[in-house]
């Protein structure tokens, strides 16, 4: 899935998303949780799908990894709420 048709399927949904360094990540007015994902490298095409609640952090020192990781936009919308 490219990074537009993710991000119209999550405003469509009624999610707000934000871009940082490389991440991008979907919240919505709410929503317990929050959906982030990455670019693949240099192309348009999206990976690491994961929903986490917005505090919560990865902590690689503990191989500790927040939330779950979906397999696509829609599984990530439906375990968001």
């Amino acid at each position: 899935m490219t990074t537009q048709n993710a991000a119209k399927k999550l405003t469509k949904a009624g999610f707000t998303i934000t871009e940082n360094n490389g991440f991008i990540q979907a919240s919505k007015e709410g929503c317990k949780y929050v959906i982030e994902y990455f670019r693949n490298g240099c192309s348009e095409e999206i990976t690491c799908i994961n929903v986490r609640r917005p505090n919560d952090k990865h902590d690689s020192m503990s191989d500790y990894f927040a939330g779950v990781w979906a397999d696509n936009i829609t599984q990530a919308i439906r375990l968001a709420y």
